[in-house]
């Protein structure tokens, strides 16, 4: 289980970018993050992955996986957990990605370094993982350069390597914001499928993303978690001012991505 309890974390000028920050997440669990703006979802992502800005700090609580204090570790063992044991999808993809290497030197070198197996089961892997997630022209995506892919086929390779990986938990960071329509149905429908059961963190300004993947959304605002209710609740019966308005919005809107506005309807 990964499980926050009373997070918080300090900025610049000991400003409170997270407020005693509690959850849990278990293998197999779907959980949506959602919130205005600044308040604090992508510095819990940072806080987690161990990768929080210089000038950040946590100055409170912890962060636990299966039974481990991930704020007791080095940076060297808190890396040797990334992909094995805790995935990230990030908001672009293309940050992801080493430019100057080719796609399947890059997976491969991620397996054999990652799962300490040689080179051509690396490589055989590279190519299953990438069939499973839909890029059937295995010998062409593993010639191209990251640049030479689209976003929505850079997202599916970042799937195909965390599902040759296996790790038990995975932290999405906006992962559809920069896809089309279709490609962001391709990319749910693979994290739907989640072949080993890993729990999910989903963190998505789009409503229709956290509808169809999540059971249970988690609100924030201003660094603290002020909303926590099922898909069904929450769009039913929103209780913070912040999310009755997101619900009115994801409404207005026809699917696509929702962008936070000001708005001026009754509640």
């Amino acid at each position: 289980m990964l499980e926050i309890k009373k997070l918080s974390v300090e900025g610049k000028n000991n400003k409170k970018l997270l407020k005693k920050i509690d959850f849990s997440v278990r293998p197999g669990e779907y959980i949506g993050l959602t919130g205005s703006s600044g308040a604090g979802k992508t510095t819990l992502i940072k806080a987690i992955m161990g990768i929080l800005d210089y000038n950040c700090r946590i100055v409170n609580g912890s962060i636990m996986l299966d039974g481990t204090a991930l704020t007791d570790l080095s940076a060297k063992e808190r890396r040797e957990l990334c992909g094995i044991t805790m995935g990230f999808i990030p908001q672009n993809p293309m940050t992801a990605f080493d430019r100057h290497k080719k796609i399947g030197k890059l997976m491969e070198e991620t397996y054999r370094i990652r799962l300490g197996i040689p080179r051509r089961e690396a490589d055989e892997l590279a190519a299953e993982t990438l069939r499973a997630v839909n890029l059937t022209d295995v010998s062409r995506v593993k010639a191209s350069y990251p640049g030479q892919l689209s976003g929505g086929m850079l997202q599916r390779v970042t799937v195909a390597i965390l599902w040759g990986l296996k790790p038990r938990y995975i932290l999405a960071d906006e992962p559809t914001s920069a896809l089309d329509e279709k490609n962001r149905d391709i990319l749910l429908e693979l994290l739907k499928e989640n072949p080993e059961k890993a729990g999910i963190v989903f963190l998505s300004h789009d409503a229709k993303a956290l509808k169809m993947l999540c059971k249970q959304i988690m609100v924030m605002e201003n660094g603290a978690l002020v909303e926590r209710q099922t898909v069904e609740e929450l769009f039913r019966h929103p209780v913070n001012e912040w999310t009755k308005k997101f619900i009115i919005s994801a409404n207005m809107e026809e699917g696509g991505e929702w962008i936070w506005k000001e708005l001026k309807y009754p509640m």
